[in-house]
């Protein structure tokens, strides 16, 4: 019997072979879609739904589409793998390279304590509109792999390529419990880190196995009440509050910040919650003003006896060694940076117990 009989989603539309590869048109099964969903309508990839970001502000509506968080997870004994993007149009950062902002990344994560980089595939500047990467596997057994989506970008159309004739089927799952969840500003998206598996959510779920959601919105992480709304109705083991970077002034995080956390609460009240605060306090005069403000907020909700709620002072978030490394630009982290970022922020999640024993 053929496959597409019992599953539509292996129908000849979605899988082709030319003799040599097998090609898989996503979504399509046995492949595992994590962090973005594809609108059918839209034809394209989001984290977020229109209609809630029409209700915040033209920041969130353009990069709603953006596939900072996405993942792919599927097991194949292939020794070959080949991806064809396609985007709305390329969009370039100066700050930050193309193998982040548009690429993708490749993870063997067969050996759960020791995963291993399989390849990258990036674009050209002038590949407006989509490319082709290949590269060859380990292969010989089934094998692990997540595939991590760019920070930025809007992509419209993905392609995965096997061995004519190789096994597929879906990923190692999770760990149960449902996903963290990240809420806050270009930091949070991922911006510049030089890979989209080197941002501080991918770094903590790679350690834990653990689903993620990354809702972090350069320059538009803001607290709307819509927005408020839609976190709080997500189900997470966590949630980590980190738009500190986003309020335009201390006055506007004293106004929405202790709401978002009540509107939270109201409607989970079991899950910890995490409140950060920026790392880049060095370069801004009002930070301890908002430091004191998120502070307030902890202390408001621990003074009325939330037991699950935890501050991370950004001033510890990158240590004090290697400080004048950890910034691309005063502001957004390298590597190192968010290396430091998801050692702190993975240490509180497990003071909280997020990730049990």
């Amino acid at each position: 019997m053929e496959m597409w009989k019992i599953d539509k989603n292996f129908a000849p539309g979605n899988v082709q072979a030319d003799g040599n590869v097998t090609r898989y048109a996503l979504p399509c099964a046995p492949f595992d879609l994590y962090g973005v969903y594809y609108d059918a309508a839209e034809q394209r990839f989001a984290r977020l739904p229109a209609d809630v970001a029409a209700a915040t502000s033209e920041g969130v509506v353009w990069l709603r589409t953006h596939t900072s968080g996405g993942r792919l997870r599927f097991a194949t004994d292939s020794d070959y793998f080949e991806i064809t993007v396609r985007y709305n149009i390329l969009e370039l950062y100066s700050h930050m390279p193309l193998s982040a902002s548009a690429g993708f990344v490749l993870i063997d994560e067969t050996d759960e304590n020791r995963p291993v980089f399989a390849g990258a595939f990036r674009p050209e500047a002038a590949n407006k509109e989509g490319f082709t990467g290949s590269v060859l596997l380990a292969g010989g057994k089934m094998r692990q792999y997540t595939l991590y989506f760019p920070i930025y970008n809007e992509v419209t159309g993905i392609q995965i390529g096997l061995k004519e004739g190789a096994r597929v089927a879906a990923g190692r799952p999770y760990r149960p419990g449902g996903p963290v969840l990240y809420y806050g500003s270009s930091i949070t998206q991922g911006g510049c880190a030089s890979r989209p598996d080197n941002c501080y959510p991918a770094y903590i779920s790679q350690w834990t196995n653990t689903d993620y959601i990354n809702l972090g919105f350069s320059g538009s992480g803001k607290a709307e009440p819509a927005m408020a709304k839609y976190l709080a109705a997500i189900p997470c083991r966590a949630f980590v509050c980190d738009y500190d970077h986003n309020a335009p002034d201390a006055e506007y995080l004293q106004k929405t910040h202790r709401p978002l956390y009540e509107a939270f609460r109201a409607a989970q009240p079991d899950t910890p919650v995490l409140f950060m605060t920026k790392p880049d306090f060095d370069f801004d005069p009002q930070a301890k003003e908002r430091r004191a403000v998120i502070r307030d907020t902890y202390d408001f909700a621990r003074a009325n006896g939330d037991k699950k709620v935890y501050f991370l002072d950004g001033e510890t978030l990158f240590g004090k060694a290697d400080r004048t490394h950890c910034t691309v630009d005063r502001c957004h982290p390298t590597d190192l940076g968010f290396y430091f970022m998801a050692k702190a922020v993975y240490e509180k999640l497990c003071e909280a117990g997020v990730f049990g024993k």
